[in-house]
């Protein structure tokens, strides 16, 4: 089935934080498949949807995922606030698919947008501590508030039970900062972009990703045929990435 959507980005964002940088590269060996025990819960976590609705890709990944088991909670725009991605961790949930804007351009700090208007008289002391930080959608004259990795580390409940966790938004891996904190927290492998991402080619290389994952691929494999697949940018040259690199092996059970 063709894929159209919106093509205008998923996120331009500007953030006065100081990242770490380092140089992803997909390890050329060979996997044996790696399964770990999962809860059969899915979240999809759909900030981006405010600004460009899908509702074919919320549809496509729900059933895909129901298919082999799992069940699946949607949380819209008005639920993606920073109370939310506070307890995250301890909803147990297997699957996490992060179609949030996201950050972490020419340095900058990788952040998660929540739907939360920015509020310099709320959340003083995370502001304080750099757990969370204002960000700027370049299509919309609000600011909102975002989730820094010192925010995962610190601030989320509980622990990820072996999660796959998908992050859509821009540069969720052009640095391991964001994928170390959830790693951290219990994830199992972490899956993101490492470049500006066009929406239509976020939700499109998702899609195929979530589909090869089902029918048996591991992450390795999903991800490369995900990025080959997954519709093309003019403006860009984004290739999904996944850490840590040695849980390439990694398949869903079936």
């Amino acid at each position: 089935m063709k894929l159209e959507r919106n093509s205008a980005p998923a996120i331009i964002l500007t953030l006065v934080l100081a990242g770490s940088f380092l140089l992803l590269v997909r390890s050329p060996l060979f996997y044996s498949p790696v399964e770990r025990t999962r809860p059969l819960r899915a979240a999809l976590v759909d900030e981006v949807s405010a600004t460009i609705p899908d509702p074919y890709f919320t549809a496509n990944v729900t059933n895909t995922l129901t298919r082999i088991g799992y069940t699946v909670d949607y949380y819209a725009p008005k639920d993606v606030t920073v109370d939310l991605f506070k307890n995250l961790p301890s909803k147990g949930y297997g699957i996490i698919i992060l179609r949030n804007h996201s950050t972490g351009l020419t340095g900058d700090v990788i952040a998660l947008v929540t739907s939360e208007p920015f509020d310099h008289g709320k959340y003083v002391n995370e502001q304080q501590a750099g757990l969370v930080v204002e960000a700027w959608l370049g299509s919309s004259n609000t600011t909102y508030f975002s989730i820094t990795p010192t925010f995962v580390r610190e601030a989320m409940q509980g622990t990820f039970p072996n999660t796959l966790l998908v992050v859509m938004g821009c540069a969720g891996l052009m640095n391991s900062e964001m994928a170390q904190a959830f790693v951290a927290r219990g994830a199992e492998v972490y899956v993101s972009w490492d470049q500006i991402v066009l929406a239509n080619q976020s939700d499109g290389g998702a899609i195929l990703l979530i589909q090869s994952m089902t029918t048996g691929h591991t992450v390795d494999d999903a991800v490369t045929s995900a990025t080959e697949n997954a519709p093309s940018s003019p403006l860009y040259s984004s290739q999904l990435r996944y850490y840590p690199l040695d849980r390439g092996g990694v398949v869903l059970s079936l």
